[in-house]
C-alpha cells in the first residue's frame, strides 16, 4: 500500500521525533545530496577508509578514526545508516552501527563505557549473523573480565553465572552478557559505575590490547568466510553529549580512542571542529553539509526548496495548508535545517483550529524566535548582523563556536559559509543592532 502523510494536525503532532533516524527504505527518507551539495562526503569518507567506490580499490589503512561533523539534527544519522548499507555492500568493511545513546547515558558519557559498547554491539552483530570465534579471539577479554572479578570486592553482586562467564565459558553469548551487565551499569547510574571506570583506566593497556585481539580475529574470520576485510565501527549519539563530556570524549581521551586499532566514525557536534583543541590527533575533515535555500550570493537553490518541501509534506498532507505559501514560508524560516522545520510544523499543529493558514506560520516563526531571544546577548547580535554582510567573516572564537552549537548561526556548503538564523533576523536585537 502507498504510503499517505498524515492529514490530522493531531495525527502529525503525536508523529514528530526530533532524533528519529530514517533508513532509506522508510517512506519518508528524502535523498538530500544535492540540497546539501554533499555527492562527493559519502567518497571521501571511503576514500578515507581506502575504498574507492567508482573502481573498487581497496588500500585500508591499519586504524584510522573519523569525526563526522555537522550541526544537531541535520539527520548525520540518517545519512550515516545509508553511508553503512553501501559500505556493507561492497563487502570490503562488516559495518558494526553503536548506538551509544540506546546502549548508555548521554548525560555522563566517558571513553570507558563506549569501548565496552563497541565490544558488546561487536558481539552482537557477529553472532547473529551466525559467525563464531574460538576461544582464541575472546580469552584475552575475559581473562581482563576475570582479574576485575578477582580484585574488585564490588563483583560479589555480579551472579555466578557471570563469574562463570569471565572465568572463561560461555563463548560470544556469555562474553556479551558479561558486557551487557557492564554497560547497564553505566546506562542506569549503578553505584558500580564510578568502579568500574576507575578499574578499566587503572589497566586500559591490557583492555586495550585484548579488545584489539578480538577485532583482529574476526577480521580474519570474516576473510576467511569471504564477508569483508575489515571492521567498521560507526559510533553514533557522541554528538549530542555535554559540553563537558565533549571536550573530555574528543580531546583528554583522544590517546584511549585511537588506542583501539581499527577503523571508527564518530559522531560529532560542529562547533568542536573549529575549537583549536582537537590538535590534530583525530581525523576532523568531513562534515555533513546543511541543506541549503540561496547560494552565497542571495539567489534561490530549488534543490534544497524542493528537498525541504518534500521533506515537510511527507510528514503533513498538502490538504493540511491553505496554500503552498504557508509550506514555503515555513521552509523559508527553517534555514534549511529540517529539525528547525520540524519544530516549526509543531508549533504550527499546536496552533492551528483546522488548518495551517498565514497567521497560524506567523505566530509558529515568533515563538521559534522567542526561544533565541532568551539567550542571544547584543555582542551576538553584531557578530551575527556582521556575518551576514559577509558570509565568509565569523571567526572561531568561542562566541562564534556557542552561535554555531546554538543553531543562532547556521553553516552551509561544507563551511566555506554562514548565515544567521531566519528567525533571529526577525528579532528587534537583530534590527537594532550595528556591525
Amino acid at each position: 500500500m502507498d504510503y499517505q502523510p498524515p492529514s490530522h494536525l493531531l495525527e502529525v503532532l503525536q508523529k514528530i521525533e526530533y532524533e528519529e533516524a530514517l533508513s532509506d527504505q522508510d517512506p519518508r527518507y528524502v535523498d538530500s545530496q544535492e540540497a546539501r551539495g554533499s555527492e562527493k562526503t559519502f567518497t571521501r569518507l571511503a576514500r578515507n577508509f581506502g575504498w574507492d567506490p567508482a573502481s573498487n580499490a581497496f588500500f585500508a589503512p591499519h586504524e584510522k578514526h573519523i569525526l563526522f561533523f555537522g550541526h544537531i539534527g541535520i539527520g548525520k544519522t540518517t545519512e550515516l545508516r545509508r553511508y553503512a548499507v553501501q559500505l556493507n555492500a561492497s563487502r570490503r568493511f562488516y559495518v558494526v552501527e553503536v548506538d551509544v545513546l540506546a546502549k548508555l547515558d548521554r548525560n555522563n558519557l566517558q571513553y570507558t563505557e563506549v569501548l565496552m559498547a563497541m565490544a558488546e554491539t561487536l558481539l552482537e552483530r557477529l553472532h547473529g549473523d551466525g559467525f563464531v570465534l574460538g576461544a582464541e579471539a575472546l580469552e584475552p577479554l575475559q581473562r581482563w573480565f576475570g582479574n576485575v572479578v578477582e580484585t574488585q570486592a564490588t563483583t560479589k553482586e555480579l551472579s555466578a553465572e557471570l563469574k562463570t562467564v569471565a572465568e572463561g565459558g560461555g563463548g560470544i553469548p556469555g562474553l556479551i552478557k558479561l558486557l551487557a551487565s557492564f554497560t547497564a551499569a553505566f546506562k542506569t547510574g549503578s553505584s558500580q559505575k564510578s568502579e568500574w571506570r576507575r578499574e578499566i583506566r587503572n589497566d586500559f593497556t591490557t583492555l586495550a590490547q585484548a579488545f584489539n585481539t578480538l577485532i583482529r580475529r574476526a577480521e580474519a574470520h570474516l576473510v576467511r568466510e569471504a564477508r569483508a576485510e575489515r571492521l567498521l565501527f560507526l559510533i553514533d549519539g557522541t554528538d549530542k553529549m555535554r559540553g563537558e563530556d565533549t571536550q573530555q570524549f574528543f580531546v583528554q581521551d583522544a590517546e584511549q580512542l585511537l588506542a583501539i586499532a581499527t577503523l571508527v566514525i564518530y559522531t560529532a557536534p560542529l562547533h568542536l571542529k573549529y575549537d583549536g583543541r582537537l590538535g590534530g590527533k583525530l581525523d576532523a575533515d568531513i562534515v555533513l553539509p546543511m541543506m541549503k535555500l540561496y547560494e552565497r550570493d542571495g539567489l534561490p537553490f530549488e534543490a534544497g526548496w524542493r528537498t525541504m518541501r518534500q521533506l515537510l509534506l511527507l510528514r503533513a498532507d498538502r490538504c493540511l495548508f491553505t496554500s503552498d505559501a504557508e509550506v514555503d514560508r515555513l521552509v523559508e524560516f527553517s534555514g534549511g535545517h529540517p529539525r528547525e522545520l520540524l519544530r516549526l510544523l509543531k508549533l504550527c499543529c499546536e496552533l492551528a483550529e483546522d488548518r495551517i493558514d498565514a497567521s497560524v506560520v506567523q505566530t509558529a516563526i515568533e515563538k521559534l524566535a522567542a526561544d533565541y531571544r532568551y539567550f542571544l546577548k547584543p555582542a551576538d547580535y553584531v557578530l551575527l548582523k556582521t556575518i551576514d554582510r559577509n558570509p565568509a567573516d565569523g571567526g572561531n572564537d568561542e562566541q562564534a563556536q556557542q552561535l554555531l552549537h546554538r543553531l543562532a548561526l547556521l553553516q552551509y556548503n561544507d563551511g566555506t559559509w554562514r548565515r544567521s538564523h531566519p528567525v533571529v533576523r526577525t528579532l528587534e536585537g537583530y534590527g537594532a543592532a550595528g556591525g
